[in-house]
């Protein structure tokens, strides 16, 4: 299904429009203010040469004084509404960059994913960060060419006021002027497009390795995925260097070709007054409106071509966001979780707590298990297998073949929004949130009865120690990213979130990778009683939470090599041997 139901298609340009309406309010005002700015700029020079032809050729001192002072009132004029335009058009802008951003937030915060593609981190941060804030700022576009066009009409008026053939070469050349530098621009478009592309792919690299450094240290390949981001980051710098190499390019051919066209018309002016068709104030009014349209002309090039350049180029980037299809969509409420259901009873009249059944995708094939109330069973897999696994089995992708059923309801059936009430699968990366650590654990605002269960499963995960250390215990907040915590304290804190949540199936993937030896002993020895209402899967190939489990079962090549319990397995599996070693 195409991405968010409610938003409806729409191209790069249409969206820049779309993101400029949603603030008219801020913008219409800030559009009139700047027309009126620049109207006073063209005014300027039109009444330099009234002061000039009527009060100081003629010497008219009244006429000369009520000149003056409607100069003073254009000057007064001039600087107010730019100076009120600017708040519009600021107020405008952040607003519609606060807007675009929340969208793409709560896309990419979706808990029904993504169905096209899996996206780095990297990228999410670049889209709502840079992306967003380009096609915000593209509502410039309806602000300044606005007025420019307006400055440059005036202008036209103007000169056809005191010669018709420099009114309409500036009215009829401006648009001409336009559509030239739009197609000029398209190269320029293509190079912005290419460079932000290459920018977020480095961007990405750099965040996934962050986040997997522990991984690439253990693997002994931080080298290669240095190389890899410096490739990476060589190709984006490059494609940048290119792109501002066609921007000065455009804007050094747009202005001087703007410049050419001005000293013409007023080159053909100085040669009217030399022949006395027009006066020496409008002489002046000629000079002194050609400089100042020359301002907003080459404005214009730099708004239609620069400027519209990068924000349609970031507007294909989000909407690829906005509009990608959903991973899963909402069918089925999980009220019926629980429920009898008259059809694939079990000869005792029950459903398992969790049934996998022949599933297949990327990396699994044909994989069937099930685990019941009560039940701990550890998986052991190769990493791409676990993380997929993890993936299918908390409802965040669907398997291309078989099912996976929470109490006989389906997961893929079940509301995105809802798959928390049935399954609780934290990522494997541990995070915190903003707040205490008892807000981290079973949210803000708990009660005495919540606290309670947040101190039992803190214990479960061995967390007690750090409490100790605290200085309001569970009360104490965490600071920003929970920088106060060391990286197997986040993972303990985030282990005891998952075991406080009420699900009724808990998967863990390597709950324990960052914790010592001895704490992961003791997390191993309380981890059963923590979840002996629950049936619960730990991907992982600990020793010390798998020889805890009630069954371990062996994955190879994506399907299910080998079943017992721990010691079982030692003893006669030399895979799952060398995996656990």
């Amino acid at each position: 299904m195409p991405a968010a139901a409610a938003a409806q298609t729409t191209g790069p340009r249409r969206l820049i429009v779309q993101t400029a309406l949603g603030v008219k309010r801020w913008l219409a005002p800030a559009t009139t203010l700047f027309v009126s700015h620049q109207l006073c700029e063209v005014a300027v020079p039109v009444v330099v040469g009234l002061v000039i032809d009527r009060g100081i050729v003629d010497r008219d001192l009244p006429q000369l004084a009520v000149w003056a002072a409607v100069l003073v009132g254009v000057f007064v004029l001039l600087a107010w509404s730019y100076r009120a335009g600017v708040y519009f058009l600021v107020n405008g802008i952040q607003r519609a960059h606060h807007e675009l951003r929340m969208r793409v937030s709560e896309r990419s915060l979706d808990p029904r994913g993504f169905g096209d593609r899996q996206r780095p981190t990297g990228e999410l941060l670049g889209i709502g960060g840079s992306d967003v804030q380009r096609v915000a700022f593209g509502g410039l576009l309806f602000v300044h060419p606005v007025a420019e066009l307006a400055a440059v009409a005036a202008a036209g008026a103007v000169l056809i006021s005191i010669a018709w053939p420099l009114g309409l070469a500036v009215i009829l050349g401006g648009p001409v002027f336009l559509l030239l530098l739009d197609r000029f621009g398209r190269h320029l478009r293509a190079r912005a497009e290419d460079q932000q592309r290459l920018t977020a792919d480095s961007a990405s690299l750099a965040a996934n390795a962050i986040a997997g450094f522990r991984t690439l240290t253990a693997l002994g390949a931080t080298g290669r995925a240095s190389r890899s981001y410096a490739e990476a980051s060589e190709r984006a710098r490059v494609a940048a260097i290119a792109t501002r190499r066609a921007e000065a390019w455009f804007v050094a051919v747009s202005s001087t070709a703007t410049g050419i066209f001005v000293v013409a018309i007023g080159v053909i002016a100085a040669a009217l007054a030399f022949q006395g068709s027009i006066t020496v104030g409008q002489l002046i009014t000629v000079v002194g409106v050609v400089q100042v349209v020359m301002g907003p002309m080459e404005a214009l090039a730099v708004n239609v071509g620069a400027v519209w350049a990068r924000a349609g180029a970031s507007a294909k980037r989000v909407l690829s966001l906005l509009e990608a299809p959903y991973a899963r969509e909402t069918l089925v409420d999980t009220t019926r979780v629980g429920e009898p259901r008259d059809d694939d009873r079990r000869p005792n009249g029950t459903e398992p707590a969790l049934a996998v059944a022949r599933l297949a995708g990327k990396h699994l094939r044909d994989l069937s298990f099930t685990v019941e109330r009560g039940e701990t069973v550890g998986i052991v897999a190769e990493a791409h297998e676990a993380a997929e696994l993890v993936q299918l089995l908390g409802g965040r992708i669907h398997p291309t073949q078989g099912s996976v059923t929470i109490d006989g309801l389906p997961l893929a059936e079940v509301d995105a929004g809802s798959l928390h009430e049935l399954v609780t699968a934290p990522p494997h990366a541990a995070h915190t949130l903003p707040g205490t650590v008892a807000a981290n654990v079973v949210g803000i605002g708990a009660a005495s009865r919540s606290l309670y269960e947040a101190h039992e499963a803190l214990d479960a995960a061995a967390f007690t120690d750090v409490l100790d250390q605290l200085p309001n215990g569970i009360r104490t907040p965490l600071g920003g990213a929970g920088r106060t915590l060391s990286g197997g304290q986040r993972q303990r804190l985030a282990l005891a979130r998952a075991l406080a949540a009420p699900a009724p199936v808990l998967v863990l993937h390597e709950p324990t990778g960052s914790v010592d030896a001895v704490t992961e002993q003791r997390i191993g020895e309380r981890m059963r009683a923590a979840t002996a209402s629950r049936a619960t899967v730990v991907v992982c190939s600990n020793p010390q939470l798998l020889v805890r489990a009630h069954r371990v079962l062996v994955v190879r090549d994506g399907a299910l090599a080998a079943e017992g319990s721990h010691d079982e397995l030692l003893a006669t599996n030399a895979d799952y041997a060398e995996a656990i070693a």
